[in-house]
């Protein structure tokens, strides 16, 4: 394929964005009342990201310019298993066209085999499979069928099924997308956070109708509730640690903490604000960065 300019990259991104926004999604509840439109869109995203990267400018129509549609570009991609070696048929499954993974792993690139040392059965781990591209032309162009109606107001539409959704979760092994994990993981500290910021309200009203007075004393009976730290009984135990919500000397968290940064899972034993694991996890990685970027 010809050198992709800024433009294209940019698109490019654009595109395995949306498709991944969507297709999430739909993966966590594809019943939802705004399917129809989820799969389409994250659908066709994914399609001319693909077609764009594998045959460029193919991507759009002669006469109008303007990008072909989703089942336009599987018909396409199915034309093209046809002539070129580029796509090609699966074996045994109609309507199923495989892009070939363009850098497969190579022997220097495999698995070594498991020393001795570590293991008591050394075996040879299995070769790293290619990343081949899969396109299921006919589930995808059924779903396509089910939400049409839907997506124009007009009856005969029927709900997707979980088939229909993993035919769009495979497509993310093209290189032009591989953008599920990062999707995944983005709402994951999302939504972490969300809950992170009504444990805190929570925590501050609580503060409030403790008063002072209480607040000094759950502060001062902190430390004998606490089982921290011990040379013997408990060495990777943490020690009572600020509150970030109450500023007492009083969160109690679980040992070891995330990523050596003793920040761990826990609750302040004034207050009762809890850390979750997603947040405990979060705050790690960013003192992480914060003493790298401090020793540069």
């Amino acid at each position: 394929m010809p050198d992709l300019t800024l433009d294209d990259v940019r698109m490019e991104n654009q595109r395995a964005q949306i498709y991944a926004a969507r297709v999430v999604k739909l993966d966590e509840d594809h019943t939802a009342l705004d399917a129809a439109d989820n799969f389409d869109t994250a659908l066709t995203n994914a399609l001319v990201a693909i077609v764009a990267h594998e045959w460029s400018g193919q991507e759009k129509g002669k006469k109008s310019g303007w990008t072909r549609s989703a089942r336009d570009l599987l018909k396409l991609i199915k034309k093209k298993a046809e002539v070129e070696c580029k796509a090609r048929p699966a074996p045994g499954e109609p309507d199923v066209y495989v892009i070939p993974d363009p850098h497969p792993a190579t022997d220097d690139e495999q698995p070594a085999r498991v020393s001795e040392g570590y293991q008591l059965f050394p075996v040879k781990r299995p070769p790293l499979p290619p990343l081949d591209t899969r396109i299921d032309v006919a589930t995808l162009t059924d779903a396509l069928d089910a939400t049409q109606p839907i997506r124009h107001g007009r009856e005969g539409g029927r709900p997707l099924e979980r088939r229909h959704i993993d035919a769009p979760l495979a497509l993310d092994d093209h290189m032009s997308l591989m953008v599920l994990d990062a999707e995944r993981e983005d709402r994951h500290e999302q939504s972490a956070s969300e809950e992170d910021r009504r444990e805190w309200a929570r925590a501050l009203k609580r503060l409030e109708r403790l008063g002072k007075e209480e607040a000094d004393r759950r502060a001062a009976e902190a430390a004998e509730l606490h089982e921290g730290r011990h040379p013997k009984h408990n060495p990777d135990g943490l020690d009572l640690q600020d509150c970030l919500v109450c500023n007492y000397t009083a969160f109690s968290s679980e040992a070891g903490g995330e990523l050596g940064m003793q920040i761990g899972v826990g609750q302040c034993l004034v207050c009762h604000y809890e850390r979750s694991p997603a947040i405990a996890a979060q705050e790690a990685r960013e003192l992480l960065y914060e003493t790298r970027w401090a020793d540069d």
